[in-house]
């Protein structure tokens, strides 16, 4: 994905709002209840409206925006209206990610109303006992009925949301994923332009140890990384942090829109130092990006796209 240059201005092609810094599980390959100084809540509703206002002018060049980061969106009750809002300032594509575990009808109904492009299902087995061993505190058969109820409702009405079902892989489940890419694309729409998405866990910027395993694919150590180029990240204070391996601890910050324009902070001079680094072929004498996994991760992407 290039970067959309605009004078010597990199306006990114996908943002990521989180709404929210808490969740309802404790998963495995996640470092939500590791130490940080970052304080568990919800975005304030102006601090949001800032984000979003101030993303505005670049709504036609972001490809897309996301209002989860580190956390289950379904626990912000405010999640429907910031859709609206996101949707009203004519971004393209609005989205999240959730665990589905707390997505009852009446909850799908309304971010369907309100306007959601893409809503993905962070689903990791086809046994209750795998899953749940990854997603802890989630219930499977829930889950599972959650998401058939919800696409049943997406088709029933009518609403334009893409579903995306996701599996990451690891060494507890990478056995179920050919039996799950089979048994899910049976619900989906290939008029929605549905997917079942499967990838090899990371790091998270060393916060996570993993087991790489042979199908991790290298990654030239001289590599920059695209996120650094084409993602904008803010935090639920408002605060940007580098890059999205650092969101958990956000040990370094660019900014808050607090003080500045979102799309001003992405291009600083700290920011553009880090991507000096990258461009010059150094991307590994960063210890951040020294001990994340993130490209290795993408390298092993699979994509089933609905015929």
């Amino acid at each position: 994905m290039e970067a959309i240059v605009t004078g010597d201005r990199i306006i990114p092609r996908n943002v990521i709002v989180e709404t929210i810094f808490g969740c309802n599980a404790n998963c495995t390959m996640c470092p939500i209840n590791m130490p940080t100084h970052r304080k568990k809540g919800i975005m304030a509703d102006d601090v949001f409206r800032s984000a979003i206002d101030g993303l505005a002018e670049y709504a036609q060049s972001i490809v897309q925006i996301d209002l989860f980061g580190v956390g289950e969106p379904f626990l912000d009750g405010n999640i429907a209206d910031r859709i609206r809002y996101t949707k009203g300032k004519g971004f393209r594509d609005v989205g999240f990610a959730t665990n589905a575990d707390l997505m009852t009808a009446e909850l799908a109904q309304r971010v369907f109303e309100a306007g959601l492009d893409t809503l993905m299902i962070s689903l990791d087995g086809m046994t209750k006992e795998v899953h749940e061993s990854i997603r802890l505190n989630t219930s499977f058969p829930r889950i599972v009925r959650n998401v058939k109820s919800a696409i049943a409702l997406r088709d029933k009405n009518g609403y334009r949301t893409k579903f995306v079902m996701r599996f990451i892989r690891q060494p507890v489940n990478v056995h179920e994923w050919e039996s799950y890419r089979e048994y899910w694309t049976r619900f989906l729409s290939s008029e929605k332009k549905d997917l079942v998405i499967g990838y090899d866990m990371h790091s998270w910027g060393g916060e996570i140890n993993i087991d790489r395993g042979s199908d991790c694919r290298a990654v030239p150590h001289d590599m920059a990384c695209h996120h650094l180029f084409d993602r904008l990240i803010i935090l639920n204070d408002g605060s940007i942090p580098v890059c999205c391996s650092d969101m958990h601890r956000g040990q370094n910050l660019l900014g808050n829109i607090k003080d500045s324009n979102p799309v001003d902070i992405f291009n600083n001079s700290m920011m553009r130092r880090f991507r000096e680094r990258h461009k010059s072929g150094k991307r590994l004498q960063i210890k951040m990006c020294r001990a994340c996994t993130i490209l290795e991760s993408e390298s092993t992407r699979q994509i089933e796209e609905l015929s």
